[in-house]
């Protein structure tokens, strides 16, 4: 199962949150669409409600109708690894998921943001929670099952996400790949603190300062690196532990030696890839 297809539906889902506040629901078919959008949502959270990933993409969802490239793959990468760890929790989006392919479960659906769909040469346009205009036989059969209209948008989301994905992959412009692969790694430390690690999936440990000392709260820790440096030739390095998140500079020496400073210029430590 594409992680992709889930965190559509999770994006679809926090979009329409956003949409209906405040408002009543026009009819059953909106009601069952609104409680298999909850069910998602509850096993998510569930498991990973505390994960900035899924943190960041529920609050670009509802505050911009969508989510950037960059939080839809820490998203999928932090649904990934969690099904990777737990059969049960792989199986209940797979449940989820292929209920909704089948068309079998009413329950097994989210809305979507307004939205344009080629079906079988006919566009299917509207709002999942909403009324869908329908103008020949094939639209009509996805306006009285909005269930597949649910999975066509996030197919072509997924679609639109692996296209955006390809180009700039062979450009070379996929943000904070070329910093996060020089990153990657265990560091040690020139102030005696615990050890840093970087993993690729951007989970990190031991990143967060606070007033010039390591500060860990607790939970999952996400590290972010543009891929080019700034004019000093210094990189920028983004560490959330939510609800914190600070921002430093990293200037290397070598590979495998680098300077961290805060964001106002002032020296924090040095580190030492081993």
């Amino acid at each position: 199962m594409g992680m992709e297809v889930v965190v559509g539906m999770l994006i679809a889902w926090a979009a329409g949150k956003a949409r209906r506040a405040g408002t009543e629901l026009n009819g059953i078919t909106d009601r069952a669409l609104e409680l298999t959008a909850q069910r998602l949502w509850d096993l998510v959270e569930a498991k990973l409600g505390t994960d900035p990933a899924i943190q960041r993409l529920v609050s670009e969802s509802q505050q911009n109708g969508d989510a950037t490239p960059s939080a839809r793959t820490r998203a999928e990468t932090a649904l990934q690894d969690a099904a990777d760890h737990d059969p049960r929790f792989a199986a209940a989006l797979e449940a989820i998921v292929s209920s909704q392919a089948s068309g079998g479960d009413t329950t097994a659906a989210t809305g979507v943001p307004s939205s344009s769909v080629q079906a079988g040469g006919a566009a299917i346009t509207g709002t999942v929670f909403g009324n869908i205009k329908a103008n020949n036989k094939v639209v009509n059969r996805a306006a009285r099952n909005p269930l597949l209209t649910v999975l066509a948008v996030a197919l072509v989301l997924a679609a639109l996400v692996f296209g955006i994905r390809a180009l700039t992959a062979s450009s070379g412009g996929d943000e904070g790949k070329a910093g996060s692969a020089a990153m990657v790694g265990n560091w040690k430390t020139s102030d005696s603190s615990s050890p840093k690690v970087f993993g690729e999936d951007g989970r990190c440990s031991g990143f967060y300062y606070n007033n010039g000392a390591p500060l860990d709260i607790g939970g999952p820790m996400m590290c972010t690196i543009s891929s080019t440096p700034d004019a000093d030739d210094r990189y920028t390095l983004v560490v959330t532990q939510s609800p914190n998140q600070a921002t430093y500079k990293v200037a290397f020496d070598t590979a495998d030696h680098a300077q961290v400073y805060s964001s106002s210029g002032q020296k924090i430590y040095e580190i030492n890839r081993f």
